[in-house]
Parts: C-alpha cells; structure tokens; sequence
C-alpha cells in the first residue's frame, strides 16, 4: 500500500493533499480483487473521510461499527 502523497505522479493534485487515501494497483483480473494489496486500500479509501483521521483506536471501533451497522440497516 502506497499513500497517493507518495506517488510522484500525483504531485500537485488536489487528491495527493489528503494524506488518509492510497493507491489500488492496476489488476489484469477480476481474481486479483481478493488479494490485500488491492482489497484492502479499496476498503480504507471507501471509508468516509472523517472516519479515516480517527486517531484514537477506540474512538475508530465505535464510529466504524457504527457506520457498518448504518449501512447494514439502511440508517440515514
């Protein structure tokens, strides 16, 4: 996993100012969706951005469960 801060190609975008995303590597098959190097900055980067710069771990647990269960259960 890679910060998009760190990709020399992102320099001065708009996006390489937000140091909570990362890059998905390229994938030549939809199999190489499983592995963590891809799924796992998928799964972080579809994180709301206010969740993502939680710094206290306990904090971080409450409000992703309590994002999961708004998603689970369709809660606005």
């Amino acid at each position: 996993m890679q910060p998009t801060v760190a990709r020399v190609t992102r320099f001065g975008l708009h996006s390489a100012s937000d140091m909570t995303s990362y890059v998905t590597p390229r994938l030549r098959t939809k199999f190489g969706e499983r592995v963590f190097s891809f799924s796992g900055p998928a799964a972080w980067d579809s994180l709301p951005a206010d969740l993502r710069t939680v710094s206290d771990i306990t904090d971080f647990k409450n409000k992703l469960k309590s994002h999961l269960f708004k998603l689970a259960f369709d809660i606005q």
